[in-house]
């Protein structure tokens, strides 16, 4: 199952509404700061996984088969609730098929429309460019040490290759906090008691201008990676983030859902 969300790394069909704007009773001003971003996450995704998870059952509903119990030998079937999740007889059962069937669906088909969808999103950040804010050269976040982060790149991890190729670890979460407090203060909110490190790169100068621009790796040139990552609020991209973010959300709810059905079905 691909994961569209993952460090490093709508409409239905093909993509064609993904950026309409989606109505509400009152539009309010974005919150750009992180605060902002996280509250707005939290509070919007509830409702969205609702609809994207009707929005899934509606489409495998198409695909049950009518008078599936006729003729049926399994005389002593108890289920009354013909439901996707029901636990039906494994073999010589037309409602079965179409639990299989609802699985091959979710992971071939539609699967492809969900990762079209993600490129669409992705394909949108070119409309916007860097502010040259600095933000995310100077106060850069992973769950693994700088030692750790090696290793992985000498496993054939390419993130960790590429992050390792340009940035560093600060001494002193003092000095990670003085590059970004706003930042700082709101993962650590996050994370609680996990342990997290930071990086700067040392290869920008002080008016915020990378001096291996033309030559930056990857973990770079394709930042932000992901249409739901926490951006600095004097960043650019949040104006992406902030009209993507409702297909992003939906989009990831409906990843999330599919595992689920794969774990009950499969």
């Amino acid at each position: 199952m691909t994961n569209f969300f993952s460090n490093g790394n709508n409409d239905e069909s093909s993509g064609e509404n993904l950026f309409a704007v989606h109505k509400q009773e009152e539009q309010k001003p974005k919150d750009n700061s992180l605060n902002g971003q996280y509250n707005e996450l939290k509070d919007n995704y509830e409702q969205i996984f609702i609809e994207a998870a009707e929005s899934i059952r509606r489409e495998l509903d198409t695909l049950k088969p009518k008078d599936a119990c006729e003729g049926c030998t399994h005389k002593d079937c108890k289920i009354e609730k013909k439901d996707i999740f029901a636990p039906y007889p494994p073999t010589g059962c037309k409602l079965r098929d179409w639990q299989m069937q609802a699985i091959t669906y979710l992971t071939g088909d539609y699967q492809t429309k969900l990762k079209a969808a993600y490129k669409a999103i992705m394909d949108k950040k070119s409309d916007y460019e860097c502010n040259k804010c600095g933000a995310c050269c100077k106060l850069a976040v992973s769950e693994y040490s700088y030692n750790q982060l090696k290793q992985r790149a000498m496993k054939g991890d390419k993130f960790s290759e590429a992050f390792v190729s340009v940035f560093v670890p600060y001494e002193t979460e003092e000095e990670a906090k003085a590059a970004n407090p706003e930042y700082f203060e709101l993962l650590n909110i996050l994370v609680q008691e996990d342990k997290i490190y930071y990086y700067h790169c040392p290869k920008v100068d002080s008016n915020n201008l990378c001096t291996i621009y033309e030559d930056r790796p990857s973990v770079c040139r394709d930042f932000p990676h992901n249409p739901l990552k926490l951006l600095p609020s004097a960043c650019s991209y949040n104006e992406w983030k902030n009209e993507v973010s409702h297909q992003a959300m939906l989009l990831k709810a409906k990843t999330d859902i599919i595992k689920f059905y794969k774990e009950k079905l499969g």
